[in-house]
């Protein structure tokens, strides 16, 4: 009974989803919408709901991907076939038939373009429902049993049906209103997605789109209008568009593009005011290509258009910041730009998920990009490094000789996995104020890391290199000791990125994914940034209590319990909280609450816990989980301070995101920063105890404490957390991190 109940579950969120699909969404809310709008016409929406069921059982029974079955993708392609021939169709056995046979159709259809698009990183849309509705469509002359039907002529006579003479009264009144002409046209135009004519269905998914997405909301009547406007510029009959009702081709292409798989902007927006009047022309030319064969174009230009456009953008050589891609799809425009907008800076470093500085302790930036002296033109994103004291000076004595240096000899480590691809050793050490411009890069050495990327080191002393060309290195692996060599008159170690393997190779421009650097008398983790000339930085070591405790691995199960404060609103009535670390199929691990089905993604980098997003209800112990550990140095430094913005979607209720979602992908308002910051002075590597204070803090119109929380670690990675909002207070405490 369980399996059948979970399929029947299944089944059922699948079949929901492919509805919301249509408009790239999985807003339950919406999809009901759209399942009550579809059976505004009953055989059509019954056809559709046949349709849809036959593709996803058929899928599940062949053992394709339940992922793909659940998220509605190799559903709402058939759920529109048989919309369709629903609606071309008298009601027949033989049309429930057809409907199923052609759902299976478009469902192999579906299964075949997505193997070959996948290719490119591309989505198939709506490309297979074209396919499959045309051939029934061009195959329908020779189908003598079946009736065509006649429902859609008589528009009146069926809003009587539905709402009576009231419903038929209104109809007409804002038919006959001529101010209203256009709004009809794009309320029909909305309906006609799924395949009704009439502005009543247009304004149920208006209403839909607007609780799905206000920027999807806002670029459906943008783009509409856009082409609205072209039509009367161009002079092309715009009555068209109230006969055929292919308007929506603007609509559906306006969210794509300027919404959904791009990052909603400014310059998004822009680039539909420039695609739309594309998709217009592409919309009159295909439809006399399609008149000799009686065939409507349906959803061709859409397809057309963003295919086309969506390709060109991944052969470009230099992704623009102002335009881009989605790279995680949360099904949401607006999840897609906040989380865009946490993680771009993380994106810009994922080559090094796994860097450290490439030296022991407090260490300045001498020259940095666009240096004063040597970081010029293809070498300008580099970086110098010497130690000084606290008078700012390099040298101790008169700074006569190399050993007066205080970073001479200083031991330099590997900063990221890879292979010594290159090495150059025997080069003296110059005297002081002198420089070797015949061999300008001194002793030096190149490590290939992943993606291809490279990393090269120069300056080191003459014959202090550990390491050969050919040998495999880790992280923190000793490379050799700091010199003077080659373009070097005062000792330094000079670091870049590149992407060839060979000394002197043009500099690659990369952020350095996590470091410490100490501002005044505090230092703060710093994350994806590139260093400045001045700053003076420091590599941590991963602390073994915290690391203990939460650098958490795929498999690992654990339990905390609520000791006190079990009877708040803030969190939902549960004594024991399980959680377990999962990873998808895209290899992102993420904390997974089995109780409120919600998960809190997250990465282990170079020593820091950094959580990316939360999916799942807020009144989960996870939750809370997630705001307190947002973002933690894994390593301890005194006076530590932490500090990153949480997207405001994570933090702010659905009130005071109504607004900001319209104006979302121009200006975001709402902000709100994370802090943590150790509190105990502790004994070096060795203690036993950790204590960190964490809170958000939002900004919105003034500054508010929106949440805190007090953590305390200690030995066998026991946590305890206490967690403070609203005047109320929960404490939590887990025992034994590693399994329950």
């Amino acid at each position: 009974m369980k399996a059948l109940k979970k399929n029947i579950l299944f089944l059922g969120e699948a079949i929901l989803n492919s509805y919301a699909q249509v408009f790239f969404s999985r807003n339950k809310t919406f999809a009901f919408l759209l399942l009550l709008v579809s059976f505004f016409d009953v055989w059509a929406g019954l056809s559709g709901l046949i349709s849809l069921v036959a593709a996803n059982v058929i899928a599940f029974a062949m053992g394709f991907s339940s992922y793909y079955i659940k998220d509605g993708t190799y559903g709402f392609n058939s759920l529109l076939v048989g919309l369709g021939i629903g609606l071309y169709f008298q009601p027949s056995i033989e049309i429930a038939l057809l409907v199923i046979l052609s759902s299976v159709l478009t469902l192999f259809i579906s299964l075949f373009l997505q193997g070959v698009f996948t290719k490119y990183a591309l989505p198939f849309l709506s490309v297979p429902f074209l396919l499959g509705l045309w051939m029934i469509m061009m195959a329908s002359s020779d189908l003598t049993t079946l009736g065509i039907s006649e429902r859609g002529i008589y528009e009146a006579n069926e809003f009587y049906d539905m709402g009576g003479q009231l419903l038929v009264n209104l109809y007409h009144r804002i038919q006959n209103f001529e101010l209203f002409y256009s709004v009809s046209v794009f309320l029909k135009s909305l309906g006609a997605i799924f395949f009704q004519s009439n502005w009543l269905a247009g304004l149920l998914i208006l209403f839909g789109l607007l609780i799905y997405s206000r920027i999807a909301f806002t670029l459906a009547i943008f783009g509409f209008y856009v082409a609205y406007f072209f039509y009367g510029l161009i002079g092309a009959n715009i009555n068209e568009l109230s006969y055929t009702y292919i308007g929506f081709n603007f609509i559906l292409t306006s969210i794509a593009l300027g919404g959904f798989y791009l990052i909603p902007s400014l310059y998004s927006y822009l680039w539909i005011v420039l695609l739309l009047p594309i998709v217009v022309l592409v919309t009159l030319s295909s439809m006399h290509w399609f008149a000799p064969y009686r065939l409507s174009i349906y959803a061709l230009p859409f397809n057309v258009v963003t295919l086309i456009f969506l390709y060109i953008l991944k052969l470009r050589y230099k992704p623009s910041e102002k335009l881009q891609e989605v790279s995680v799809q949360h099904n949401s425009p607006e999840k897609n730009l906040y989380f865009s907008k946490n993680n771009f800076l993380r994106k810009s470093s994922i080559m090094l998920s796994d860097f450290q500085l490439p030296f022991i302790g407090e260490w300045t930036v001498t020259q940095a990009y666009d240096g004063e002296y040597t970081h010029k033109d293809e070498w300008r994103h580099a970086w110098d490094f010497a130690i000084v004291d606290e008078q700012n000076k390099q040298f101790t004595n008169q700074g006569d000789i190399v050993d007066d240096y205080y970073c001479y000899n200083k031991t330099i480590l590997c900063p990221a996995e890879g292979q010594i691809v290159n090495v150059l050793d025997g080069v003296p050490d110059n005297e002081i104020g002198k420089v070797n411009l015949d061999q300008n890069w001194g002793n030096s050495l190149v490590i290939h890391h992943q993606n291809g990327l490279y990393s090269q080191l120069s300056h080191f002393r003459e014959a202090s290199i550990k390491v050969k060309k050919g040998d495999f290195v880790k992280k923190g692996d000793v490379l050799g000791a700091c010199g003077n060599s080659g373009r070097s008159p005062f000792p330094h170690i000079h670091f870049q990125f590149q992407t060839t393997p060979y000394i002197g190779s043009a500099t690659f421009d990369v952020a350095l994914p996590h470091y410490m650097e100490r501002v005044k008398k505090q230092v703060e983790l710093k994350s994806y940034s590139r260093p400045l000339k001045s700053a003076k930085l420091l590599r941590g070591e991963a602390h073994p209590l915290l690391n203990q405790a939460l650098s958490f691995q795929t498999g690992q199960k654990f339990c905390f319990d609520v000791i006190s404060g079990d009877n708040l609103k803030m969190v939902l009535h549960q004594k024991k909280w399980h959680f377990e670390v999962k990873s998808d199929i895209l290899a992102n691990t993420y904390l997974y609450c089995s109780f409120t089905n919600s998960r809190a993604y997250f990465s282990i980098e170079g020593n820091v816990l950094q959580f990316h997003n939360y999916l799942g209800n807020k009144r989960s112990l996870l939750y809370y989980l997630y705001l307190s550990c947002y973002k933690v140095y894994l390593g301890y430094y005194p006076n530590l301070n932490v500090r990153e913005e949480v997207p405001p979607n994570l933090v702010y209720g659905v009130g005071k995101l109504f607004i900001q979602d319209f104006i979302a992908p121009f200006y975001i308002y709402l902000k709100s920063e994370y802090q943590l910051n150790y509190l105990n002075k502790v004994n070096g590597i060795t203690t036993d105890k950790i204590e960190l204070t964490s809170k958000v803090i939002c900004n919105y119109l003034t500054k508010k404490e929106h949440f805190k929380s007090e953590i305390v670690l200690e030995n066998s990675a026991s946590i305890q957390i206490r967690i403070h909002k609203n005047g109320e207070t929960l404490e939590i405490k887990c025992g034994n991190m590693q399994a329950y």
